[in-house]
């Protein structure tokens, strides 16, 4: 199971980036995803909907599925990501790959995703494998080895990077 960590500010092509890359993945490899978001600023979870009314009454998992297929997972547990990886190895269903999008600090392969180059600099890291987001390339000047990949331009060089297929 290969595990891709995206960092980058607000804005900057982190959910795009994951988005365009499942639906590449799932039509090249069919490969199963999951996606652990960390969301800093909004409850995700709508107060008074059944799925608030079971975490609040204290369900340390609420699982929903409705008429159209569609499925959430809300964990109401403070739990390491670690834990939830640990958790999605012995799922049900085999995981390929897990993108994590705004974990800060982990130690995994990760993707830059950045607007313009002085968001580089704060962020870099050495686990930054590739640059990415909505930076147009005519303006990517910041002196580095780290390539700078447009996902739908260069998904051969993406898979190549994190030896993925």
């Amino acid at each position: 199971m290969k595990i891709i960590s995206l960092i980058g500010y607000s804005g900057s092509g982190k959910t795009y980036f994951i988005t365009r890359a499942i639906q590449l993945l799932k039509s090249e490899f069919n490969y199963n995803i999951a996606c652990i978001k960390n969301v800093h600023q909004h409850p995700i979870d709508k107060r008074g909907k059944d799925s608030n009314l079971y975490t609040e009454a204290g369900a340390t998992f609420s699982i929903i599925k409705n008429k159209f297929n569609e499925h959430a997972l809300f964990i109401k547990k403070e739990l390491e990501i670690n834990t939830i990886i640990k958790w999605l190895e012995n799922a049900p269903i085999k995981i390929d790959l897990i993108f994590i999008e705004s974990f800060r600090n982990l130690n995994y392969p990760s993707i830059l995703c950045i607007k313009d180059n002085e968001e580089i600099s704060p962020q870099l890291t050495s686990n930054v494998r590739m640059i990415s987001g909505i930076i147009k390339p005519d303006t990517f000047n910041y002196k580095t080895d780290i390539p700078l990949i447009d996902i739908e331009l260069d998904f051969q060089k993406f898979l190549k990077i994190f030896e993925i297929g």
